[in-house]
């Protein structure tokens, strides 16, 4: 009997709350534990104010993660989440909880070399911005038609544009722990796959890129969903298991 768990933390593309990986819960296996991060000044953690460096944001997130410090886990980022794990690895260097590391995830966010295209955007006016994000059909009517209240969202869009530019600026080191990357495969910031199969050269343990149906957002949709949860369950299950004793 298999008891071993693993507790997965996402972390949320720009603009998103934690809440976009609720959905994911219900649908895990019973061996992943989903843990969404929040953002300091998104959701959950609206009343807090934004932390601008993300080397501030990464140690921030990274002591919420060590309340789980006694656990095998997984890092899942989409889109900007996806740059934040290096930052976390970074600072979990030094810490014994790294050991308990054992899966990273990254999710529609291109390997720094090919992501130049992706910066500056945090400089646009708000309406080449509103003209960016609209590309990626995720705000929903009732954001676009409510002015203050699509106010509210560029701000928070435009701070995290503004994280994910000091994310691309950084040099990240190769890592000895499995990694996979997903995206979709109509995503307008990934043209072609060597984008985000160049992360493989980042880790010794390199478990390849899984190309879904979709955009950006592919996993809002609840079929794709599906199949990248169990993608997911299939590699925990043939790479992260224990093997299972024979009687």
């Amino acid at each position: 009997m298999q008891d071993t768990c693993f507790n997965m933390f996402c972390l949320p593309p720009a603009g998103c709350n934690a809440n976009i990986y609720f959905p994911w819960k219900k649908q895990v296996s019973d061996d992943i534990n989903i843990i969404p991060l929040e953002y300091p000044g998104h959701g959950t953690k609206l009343s807090q104010p934004f932390i601008n460096h993300v080397d501030l944001l990464a140690e921030h997130l990274m002591n919420e993660m060590l309340a789980y410090s006694d656990t095998p886990f997984i890092l899942f980022g989409h889109s900007l989440g996806g740059g934040l794990i290096w930052k976390i690895l970074e600072k979990l260097q030094h810490h014994p909880m790294l050991q308990q590391l054992k899966l990273i995830m990254i999710s529609s966010r291109p390997e720094h070399d090919y992501a130049q295209h992706l910066t500056q955007k945090h400089l646009l006016n708000d309406q080449d911005i509103l003209q960016e994000i609209r590309k990626y059909n995720y705000l929903p009517d009732q954001v676009l038609n409510n002015p203050s209240l699509l106010q509210f969202c560029l701000k928070v869009i435009r701070h995290d544009f503004a994280l994910s530019d000091q994310l691309i600026a950084e040099k990240v080191k190769q890592t000895s722990i499995p990694l996979m990357a997903f995206y979709g495969k109509d995503d307008p910031d990934i043209p072609n796959a060597i984008m985000m199969e160049a992360w493989q050269k980042h880790t010794t343990a390199w478990l390849g890129c899984q190309i879904l149906s979709g955009n950006h957002f592919y996993f809002t949709e609840p079929r794709v969903l599906k199949q990248l949860l169990q993608y997911i369950q299939d590699i925990v299950q043939q790479h992260l298991m224990p093997p299972q004793s024979i009687l």
